[in-house]
């Protein structure tokens, strides 16, 4: 990504404020039509694809684009600005009806290539191949056998599809979220996280748990929920809170490889953390038909055994390789935390407003301006509006990568759509489950995975979603149970090898092998293959209609303390190094109290419990034993 300078860093700045106005305005006084709201927002965000990001990401780069860049910037504005113009007239044309004219035809071309290099440039070569080979498929398809035929479909129809179709394609809802909600969230992220309150989080993080052992490693995971519960992103995470605690751990004697992959596991989670939860979970909104604040209560149950999954595999890893507490001079008193307690301010605000009924777009606009206020009282004279301004510039940058991102799938929807072939491939995962909802289940599992190699985690969820949600209403799954799955799958694709974004990230930070860290991450990553079976299995744990209180609480503890048990199993150490019968054991009861039964899974963690303490006697009275042959040996001196 290219950074500018002088006068094209200031028309940069002047760009981006003008666009974050646009989204504010928007947001608060409500949106355009959606053919207009959706052609001015990629109007603003597409050409910058071509300026911010260069045409090689490898090899020398500079921080001037080039002539070409230039020229794709201002031919990608071209379709935009045809929509903008149009749009009363493109509004009452009757879709595959009304013949396609060759201007329409000339510019629908001229962006779903330009459309496809920006994702090339700004989101991965492995994501704009894919959106490639569906265009393609689209007119192979007639002629292929099977479920893989279509009906053929005249180039200028498929331009249609693409360009002018009112809810697919381009500008279709993937990029109304995008330009609706999506924006305005990534702005306020961007400009919270640079003005104090990104360093308070950090330290509530060292307060906490820096005192106890392990603790830079614990400091990686609570810090990386928290910065993530606001980004949403899980590589910015690893850089910002990477660059803190990668140092720390390899100072207290974590190999940089696991130091890597402890980083990577703890940003990876960050998507899954409300109240932001990244742009999948503003999608799965739309999809679903969900409101948002209901989507953040069905995942907050889940996203905290994750993160308790990923504590206690850190902390079992700290006792097997006897690591001392971090030293005072790293710890956070008290009073530095209450004394900067404002900061919390913005991040109050945004649940407050969410859940008193007001739209997520407008929430984000008052916890944006809270954010500011905030930092105009803790500043007081030592103001730096540079930091407000490297907010504007990172948040828009960072919205030309989603806007590019969701323009790609939608390209990748209308296809599967328009084709057939999502149904298609959804009764290939019933075909070959035989009617096993488990089987069904790993095998999404697989498919997202797969997908998710090298493709941002929201166009790899929304193509899984797609073909997924049809297979699995077969066995009665609730839609957003369905899409939560894949959600969950679609994220820890990016710290899975062998194209794990998020793993390769915080290898490079902690100068670690790549792919022996991504190999690392599923040990410390457990409970997030764990949990998305559960929830579909026990629904209960996502708050979902009108299941009981008491078994939520019973599903949560049953689930958590299982999540536990199997990371120490995995470790091999609970309260020291666990035989192998007693790991058995341990293991045999946890997957007893995952049993969506309710007396089968209290009898399992009632089990749980009872090996829990045995063990700790036995390393009590073990302990006790070795202190008391040392004070015989002193005696005997």
């Amino acid at each position: 990504m290219r950074t500018f300078k002088g006068k094209l860093g200031i028309a940069f700045t002047i760009w981006a404020i003008i666009t974050l106005v646009f989204h504010i305005y928007t947001a608060y006084f409500g949106s355009y039509e959606p053919r207009v709201q959706r052609s001015i927002h990629l109007l603003l965000l597409l050409p910058l694809a071509f300026i911010v990001f260069p045409f090689r990401r490898k090899g020398k780069k500079s921080d001037k684009p080039a002539v070409f860049d230039w020229l794709l910037a201002i031919l990608s504005m071209l379709p935009s600005l045809y929509l903008l113009l149009n749009a009363a007239n493109l509004n009452k044309r009757i879709e595959f009806v009304n013949p396609v004219t060759m201007t329409q035809v000339i510019l629908g071309t001229l962006v779903v290539i330009l459309v496809i290099e920006a994702c090339r440039r700004a989101v991965s070569f492995a994501f704009a191949i894919v959106i490639a080979f569906l265009i393609c498929y689209i007119f192979v398809a007639p002629h292929l056998p099977g479920m893989f035929h279509s009906r053929v479909i005249s180039f200028d129809r498929v331009i249609e599809l693409f360009y002018l179709k009112g809810d697919e394609g381009i500008y279709g809802f993937l990029t109304g979220i995008s330009s609706n909600t999506l924006f305005i969230f990534i702005a306020f992220a961007a400009i919270m996280l640079r003005t104090g309150v990104g360093k308070y989080l950090m330290d509530i993080s060292i307060f906490l748990t820096g005192r106890y052992r392990g603790g830079p490693a614990k400091i990686a995971v609570l810090s990386s929920g928290l910065y993530g519960s606001i980004s949403g992103s899980s590589v910015s995470d690893v850089y910002s809170t990477g660059s803190f605690s990668i140092p720390l751990m390899k100072k207290i004697g974590y190999s940089s490889t696991k130091a890597g992959a402890i980083e990577a596991v703890a940003s990876a989670g960050g998507p899954l953390m409300p109240p932001i939860m990244g742009a999948g979970a503003f999608v799965m909104a739309e999809m679903t038909s969900t409101n948002y604040t209901n989507i953040i209560k069905a995942a907050i149950l889940s996203a905290i055994i994750y993160y308790i999954g990923v504590l206690s595999t850190v902390h079992f890893e700290a006792i097997s390789m006897n690591l001392s507490r971090s030293p005072k001079e790293w710890n956070v008193g008290f009073k530095n935390i209450l004394k900067r307690i404002p900061y919390a301010i913005p991040f109050v605000a945004i649940l407050y407003f969410l859940f008193t009924g007001y739209s997520p777009a407008k929430s984000a606009v008052y916890a944006l301006v809270s954010c500011i206020l905030v930092w105009l009282v803790m500043s007081r004279r030592q103001l730096n509006f540079k930091n407000i301004i490297d907010g504007v510039n990172y948040a828009v940058s960072g919205a030309v990568v989603i806007a590019s991102a969701l323009a790609g799938a939608g390209i990748i929807v209308a296809v599967l759509n328009q084709t057939g072939v999502a149904l298609s491939l959804g009764n290939i995962i019933l075909n070959y489950s035989f009617g096993n909802l488990g089987i069904a289940l790993f095998l999404i599992m697989i498919v997202t995975l797969v997908l998710g190699a090298g493709i941002p985690t929201t166009p790899a969820y929304v193509i899984t979603a797609t073909v997924a949600a049809g297979a699995l209403s077969y066995f009665d799954v609730p839609i957003l149970i369905a899409h939560l799955f894949v959600f969950y799958f679609a994220i820890l694709a990016d710290i899975t090898p062998p194209v794990g974004v998020t793993a390769f990230s915080a290898a490079n930070v902690a100068e670690s092998p790549p792919m022996k860290t991504a190999l690392m991450t599923p040990r410390f990553a457990l409970a997030g293959f764990i949990v998305p079976f559960v929830f579909v299995m026990k629904p209960e744990l996502l708050f979902y209609q009108d299941t009981s209180f008491g078994m939520t609480v019973l599903t949560f503890i049953s689930t958590g303390l299982a999540v536990i048990a199997l990371a120490a199993v995995v470790v091999g150490t609970l309260f020291r190094k666990m035989s192998v019968t007693m790991r058995l054991a341990i293991f045999i009861a946890a997957i007893i109290s995952l049993s969506n039964i309710a007396i089968i899974s209290i009898s399992g963690v009632i089990l749980l419990l009872a090996l829990i303490c045995l063990e700790y006697l036995q390393y009590k009275g073990k302990s006790a034993n070795n202190y008391a042959n040392k004070s015989h040996v002193t005696e005997s001196r």
